[in-house]
């Protein structure tokens, strides 16, 4: 199939320019990665520690289900919640180390 002779081809439209960033983005964008650093960092903390105290083994939950507190209480689920505690650890520093500024 052809094109027909009287259709005149478009001509292109150039892309609008990108926003210039500006102080108050760069200010947000500054405590957005603050924020989300100290969360992972805190998060990570409480996932790597807590399956290892006696608050995870001997809580009002656990003491009432029986079957819940033997799987909890086994070192596979407690070294999967370390390990997504180091997860979040390991987020945190890649954020702070990796941020550019734009």
């Amino acid at each position: 199939m052809q094109p027909s002779p009287n259709l005149a081809p478009v001509p292109s439209v150039p892309a609008p320019p990108a926003p210039v960033p500006t102080r108050q983005s760069r200010w947000l964008s500054r405590l957005d990665l603050f924020v989300r650093i100290i969360l992972h960092l805190y998060l990570g903390m409480i996932l790597v520690f807590w399956p290892w105290t006696p608050f995870w083994t001997y809580n009002r939950f656990l003491l009432y289900f029986a079957p819940v507190a033997r799987v909890a209480a086994a070192g596979a689920l407690r070294g999967l919640v370390s390990g997504l505690g180091f997860l979040n650890l390991w987020i945190a520093i890649f954020d702070a180390i990796h941020y550019k500024e734009n």
